[in-house]
C-alpha cells in the first residue's frame, strides 16, 4: 500500500513539524533543469509525444555511453519491467529472484500470471547468487537482480556481478535494477555499472525518481542489446512516456548540478545515520542507497518503533509487506528532516526499548 501524502498526515495528526522518510523520494525536490524543460513542454500538451522519444533516448545514449538503439524509455522502471514480461514471457515460464526485494517485481509477475521463484536472502539481507545459479532451471526465462538492493540496501561488488553474469546462460534475460546508481557511486562502493558488461543477455534498468527527483512524473529507462530494446518497444503503449516525462528527461539528465548535490547530501547523511545508530547500538545495514534498514529483532518491536515515531512526526517504512516484518527502512531526506529524526529516534528510543 502506497503511503500517505503529507498534506493528509498534517490533516491526521495535526503537526507543524515532520520528516516523511518512508518512500524513498527525493526530499530535496526536482531538478530545476527538468522543470525548466516541463514549463517549456505545457506548450505542446494539445500534440501527442514523440512515441520513439529520440531526443531523451539520445541524451541517454551519451550519458551511459551506447547507442540509440540500446535505449528504451518507459513510464518509470515498473513500465518496463511489465513490458519485459510482456515481451518474453510465455506460459510456463518463470522469474528467478529473491525475497525481500522490490515488490513490484512481484506484483507484475502475478498480475502477467508469471510463476516466480524466490531466493532467501543471506544472512546479511543481500542477493544470494550462487544459490539463485542452482536454482536455473529449464523454466527460467530471466533473473531479476536489484543491485543495490531495496529495502536491504546490501550491493553485489563489481567482481561477484560480472562472474554471475558471465555464468548465465545467454537465452535467459538478466534483468538489473540500478535505480540507485548515482547514490551507489557516490557512497564510493565497490560498485559496478552493468551496463559496461556489454552482454546480449544483460538489460538495466535506472530511473528519475531517485537522484533526479521527479517521481512525480513517471519516466525511467533501460539499457540492453538492440534486439531486446526492440522487442520491449513492440510492445510498449504507443505515446508512453508522455511529453511532460519526456521533457523531465531532457533536463534532468543534464542536470549534473542537481545529481552532485543531492548525491553529497546523501553521502554526508548516510555517515551520520551510520554513526548515530552504532552509539545507539542497533541493528543497521551498510547500504547503497538512500536509506538504511534497522533489524529490530521482532516484527512487534518494529510495528512498535513505527508507530511511535509516526505518533512524533517521523515517518518510516516498516518492512512487513517487503518479508521483512522485523525491519524498518528510513530514507535520507534533507538536512532538518534528517537531524529532527535522529533527535526523535534518540528521545523516544529510551523508553521504546526498555
Amino acid at each position: 500500500m502506497p503511503g500517505k501524502s503529507p498534506e493528509e498526515l498534517k490533516a491526521e495528526f495535526g503537526f507543524e513539524k515532520m520528516a516523511v522518510l518512508w518512500n524513498n523520494e527525493n526530499n530535496h525536490g526536482s531538478s530545476p533543469m527538468a522543470k525548466l524543460e516541463i514549463e517549456k513542454a505545457l506548450e505542446q500538451t494539445y500534440l501527442y509525444p514523440d512515441p520513439h522519444a529520440i531526443e531523451l533516448r539520445n541524451l541517454i545514449a551519451e550519458k551511459v555511453g551506447r547507442k540509440v538503439e540500446h535505449i528504451a524509455v518507459e513510464n518509470g522502471s515498473e513500465s518496463i519491467l511489465s513490458n519485459i514480461f510482456q515481451a518474453f514471457f510465455f506460459d510456463g515460464d518463470e522469474l528467478l529472484t529473491s525475497d525481500g526485494s522490490f515488490v513490484a517485481v512481484y506484483i507484475w509477475a502475478e498480475a502477467h500470471n508469471i510463476d516466480v521463484t524466490k531466493i532467501p536472502l543471506t544472512k546479511n539481507y543481500a542477493f544470494n547468487l550462487d544459490q539463485i545459479q542452482k536454482n536455473i532451471s529449464n523454466k527460467t526465462k530471466a533473473i531479476y537482480i536489484a543491485n543495490p538492493n531495496n529495502p536491504t540496501g546490501a550491493v553485489i561488488s563489481k567482481l561477484e556481478l560480472r562472474q554471475f553474469v558471465e555464468d548465465i546462460p545467454e537465452d535467459i534475460l538478466v534483468i538489473i535494477d540500478e535505480a540507485y546508481f548515482e547514490y551507489a557511486e557516490g557512497l564510493g562502493l565497490d560498485y559496478p555499472n552493468s551496463i559496461k558488461f556489454s552482454k546480449p543477455n544483460v538489460i538495466t534498468l535506472r530511473t528519475f525518481s531517485k537522484a533526479y527527483g521527479v517521481a512525480g512524473i513517471r519516466i525511467g529507462y533501460a539499457v540492453g542489446s538492440p534486439e531486446v530494446i526492440e522487442a520491449l518497444n513492440k510492445v510498449k503503449m504507443t505515446f508512453a512516456p508522455s511529453n511532460l516525462a519526456q521533457a523531465a528527461g531532457i533536463g534532468a539528465i543534464k542536470d549534473d548540478a542537481f545529481v552532485n548535490k543531492t548525491v553529497a547530501n546523501n553521502t554526508f547523511w548516510i555517515g551520520k545515520f551510520y554513526e548515530t545508530f552504532t552509539q545507539m547500538g542497533l541493528n543497521f545495514y551498510r547500504t547503497g542507497g538512500n536509506f538504511v534498514m534497522i533489524d529490530l529483532g521482532s516484527e512487534e518491536k518494529a510495528a512498535s518503533l513505527t508507530k511511535t515515531l509516526a505518533e512524533n512526526g517521523v515517518f518510516i517504512r516498516h518492512l512487513k509487506t517487503f518479508a521483512l516484518p522485523n525491519c524498518v527502512r528510513v530514507t535520507v531526506g534533507k538536512p532538518e528532516e534528517n537531524q529532527f529524526f535522529l533527535e526523535t529516534l534518540k528521545k523516544i528510543y529510551l523508553e521504546f526499548s526498555n
